[in-house]
């Protein structure tokens, strides 16, 4: 006998067992808590006693308030992040709301005009919670920093991602490392394709058809990355990938860093069952781009938090929000004005590329869709 295998096989049987029996006990706890509470055999019981069931059930009960998300993606070995999106989710509705915030948009840090991506390389990722939720005045529960390394990883774990790549993508950055050569087509990416995929922002060589999906800004990336994400969260979040979970926390436990316990990670895995695509919101953040140095982006604060006010619900915070910073981004004072142009910098060339009819590529969107033609 093959006792490897046989206690592999055991292994495998026993984890299936205790998660649908772990499964049972959240179902009925959530479903019967109520129930349980104001039960005739709890009320008889003696202060103690109560308290001691209490301790058992109020662990295993998920809260049905909404709450936000601060997802950072980048290079832990650099301690660089690129990627910025606040996340939404209501546990009552299973709604979720998702909004990418443009790593050049223009913030104040400890009282210094700076781009926000800033925050997290130079103070790491309370201050880069603060300056968001100072920002858009939100409350953010939890954050999630992904290595760039475990993004692949987890594409990888999970099969790849059927993604329809809209352009031939050639871009090559020797100081970065950074090496994108992409089909345009149909095709599964893994996690080294899916990277590439989602750090591409401008190619080698601009021709009429790139520019329109891609202009050389962070908006458009943004836009890419929201697309991606959809077709991830609609192909991976069911209850086929659910046993990998396990697998994919202990590929990247040291490459994710959050504040997320076990015990509140496993909740959420029990509204696998409920997701639906149709249920998730990609919002975009108010503001206009400056294309001329320092490159900002400037967010319409107003707008973006009556979004806030309205998708964004969340009563508790990880970090403290100082009440004089965040007014601040209504003054006079915090107001942009933009430095002109240097006289080089207006003068443009003659543009082959069809970006002269086509500005703001607002038209041209990247679905990922497999039904593209």
């Amino acid at each position: 006998m093959d006792f490897r295998k046989f206690f592999f096989i055991m292994t495998i049987i026993t984890a299936s067992i205790l998660f649908v029996f772990g499964t049972g006990i959240l179902l009925y706890v959530n479903s019967n808590a109520d129930m349980i509470i104001n039960s005739e055999v709890y009320a008889s019981g003696d202060h103690e006693s109560r308290q001691q069931l209490a301790n058992i059930i109020n662990p295993l009960v998920q809260r049905k308030e909404p709450f936000n998300v601060l997802l950072l993606g980048g290079d832990q070995v650099n301690n660089t992040t690129d990627t910025m999106i606040l996340a939404n989710f209501d546990p009552e509705t299973c709604k979720i709301n998702i909004m990418s915030i443009p790593r050049d948009t223009r913030v104040f840090i400890k009282n210094t005009e700076r781009k926000i991506n800033f925050a997290y390389v130079r103070y790491g990722v309370e201050t880069a919670a603060q300056t968001v939720s100072e920002l858009l005045d939100v409350n953010i529960k939890y954050y999630v920093f992904i290595d760039i390394s475990a993004f692949r990883k987890i594409i990888d774990l999970l099969d790849g991602v059927d993604y329809y790549v809209p352009v031939d993508m050639d871009y090559d950055d020797p100081t970065q490392n950074l090496h994108i050569h992409l089909k345009k087509g149909q095709q599964r990416l893994d996690g080294a394709k899916a990277e590439q995929f989602v750090r591409f922002r401008k190619p080698n060589k601009w021709t009429k058809e790139i520019r329109k999906y891609y202009d050389g800004s962070d908006l458009k990336r943004n836009e890419a990355q929201q697309q991606f994400l959809r077709e991830l969260m609609r192909q991976k979040l069911t209850l086929q990938y659910l046993p990998k979970l396990t697998s994919i926390l202990d590929t990247v436990f040291d490459s994710v860093k959050t504040n997320l316990t076990l015990n509140e990670t496993v909740k959420l895995t029990s509204y696998v069952t409920k997701f639906s695509i149709d249920n998730v919101s990609f919002i975009h953040m108010p503001g206009t781009t400056y294309d001329v140095s320092p490159y900002y982006y400037i967010c319409n604060v107003p707008e973006t938090r009556k979004i806030m006010a309205e998708s964004f619900k969340c009563s508790d915070s990880f970090v403290t929000i100082d009440a004089e910073a965040k007014a601040f981004y209504l003054t006079k004072e915090a107001e942009y004005v933009p430095p002109k142009p240097k006289p080089e910098e207006s003068e443009q060339e003659p543009d082959d590329s069809g970006m002269a009819d086509n500005p703001s590529n607002s038209e041209s969107l990247i679905t990922g869709s497999d039904l593209d033609p």
